[in-house]
């Protein structure tokens, strides 16, 4: 075998590899003797039809079969020889002109080589919280909010009061919903609305038509409408002013404090606060190193790899979509998704590496507590840690999600880490709280 290797790019190359004649005469030969020993031809006993009959009628498929097995297996020994690792399926040219053995080339991208720069080098911003009464205060009327009842009045509407309307909108003559939405209630300020669209009802009153534009933002969740100006036909039905629920004993008994004292409320306020904030601290320090993995390194991205992320994430998102109730999009374009996705993998590559580096390993002790803490949040617990202790697949999944977390807190551990106050709210409600 000869073989010859063009680098078109860091990350595509070119083998060109000759099969000697020989290789070729055994491969199809050998594929004549198969088909004779079992080609049923009316007139001749099984296994008895003279070869040149076999190879009258079914030269051209035999030599093909034969040539399609060389190339899958001469590609192999190729990479192999030449210690390359694929990243696509290789596009095969055979060269119709050589008539001695059988030359064709494989074109194809490869995972490129990655050089991680010191993690010491990262200079990271690493948030800090602690929970002030201030904060318990906030929580405590968010749950008074929960508990609000809706009044109705004659006045216009403002901040904070519900809007009870009809409403169609149209993007580019496209209808935003296949029928027109009756009696929806909004919230002014609460933000679930596209911007600007909560805006647009301040100082409305009941039986008001409104007419106004609003624009969807760039990352809005259906592709078709991001970026998009909406136009909105919008009827007021009635306008509600929140009554907010006395902070008492019988108020206190509906989130689980029986003894109904506002001690013991704030203390389980306390507690629960401290768990959300656990996990959204770890989640932001995660973002935080993995952004700056990204940012501090260079590696070039090979195609193919982003291609099956954009996949995945289209698949992802239909699947959602099916959940809601809501149609499929599998037509999605897919630059719409090629910046996040080349990310992604980026950052795959880069991890994959940091961890071969560095000889990071999955503490079995941490995935088995993650899998425990995981269980309790069935009936049967006990069922669901031998169900993942049984299954190395499913066990695996787990150590990849600590094998991050070991990761990150390792990364946090070397690199040059600034801390950043922040209060409780500015980290649960960071786009909030950045307003």
């Amino acid at each position: 075998m000869q073989v010859s290797v063009e680098s078109n790019s860091d990350i595509k190359k070119t083998l060109t590899i000759v099969v000697p004649q020989e290789e070729v005469d055994t491969a199809i030969n050998k594929r004549y003797d198969d088909v004779k020993r079992n080609a049923r031809i009316d007139g001749f006993r099984p296994g008895k039809v003279p070869m040149s009959v076999i190879k009258k009628k079914f030269g051209a498929s035999v030599r093909a079969e034969a040539l399609s097995e060389l190339t899958q297996s001469f590609f192999y020994k190729a990479i192999m020889e030449e210690k390359l690792n694929p990243a696509s399926a290789p596009v095969i040219t055979p060269n119709e002109e050589k008539t001695e053995g059988f030359e064709f080339s494989a074109t194809f991208e490869v995972y490129p080589e990655i050089k991680v720069n010191p993690v010491e080098e990262l200079k990271l911003n690493s948030p800090v919280v602690e929970i002030a009464e201030s904060d318990i205060d906030d929580m405590v009327e968010k749950l008074r909010s929960q508990k609000s009842t809706w009044k109705e009045v004659k006045t216009k509407a403002k901040k904070g009061e519900q809007v009870t309307i009809s409403f169609e909108g149209l993007v580019n003559d496209k209808p935003v919903s296949e029928d027109p939405i009756k009696n929806f209630p909004v919230v002014i300020g609460s933000k679930n609305m596209i911007p600007g669209f909560e805006d647009e009802l301040k100082g409305a009153k009941a039986g008001e038509k409104l007419s106004f534009e609003v624009t969807f933002p760039e990352d809005y969740q259906q592709p078709d409408f991001a970026g998009q100006v909406g136009k909105f036909e919008v009827e007021v039905e009635k306008v509600e002013k929140s009554e907010l629920p006395e902070v008492d004993a019988e108020f206190i008994k509906e989130f689980g404090v029986e003894s109904g004292d506002m001690a013991d409320f704030r203390a389980d306020l306390t507690k629960n606060m401290t768990g959300e904030l656990t996990r959204a601290l770890a989640a932001k320090r995660k973002e935080i190193v993995m952004d700056a993995i990204v940012e501090n390194n260079e590696v070039s991205v090979p195609d193919a790899l982003v291609d099956n992320e954009i996949n995945q994430m289209i698949a992802s998102l239909n699947e959602k979509a099916a959940q809601a109730g809501q149609p499929a999009q599998p037509d999605l374009p897919k630059e719409l998704f090629t910046d996040q996705a080349t990310k992604r993998v980026k950052l795959g590559l880069l991890l994959s590496e940091v961890i071969k580096q560095n000889d990071i390993k999955a503490d079995d002790e941490k995935v088995q507590k993650r899998i425990e803490e995981f269980s309790q949040t069935y009936q049967s617990p006990e069922e669901v840690i031998n169900w993942y202790n049984s299954n190395p697949a499913e066990r695996s999944k787990v150590e990849s999600v600590v094998l991050e977390d070991q990761l990150v807190d390792w990364v946090l551990e070397k690199a040059k880490v600034t801390e950043t106050t922040l209060t409780f709210t500015e980290l649960m409600t960071p786009a909030q709280a950045a307003r």
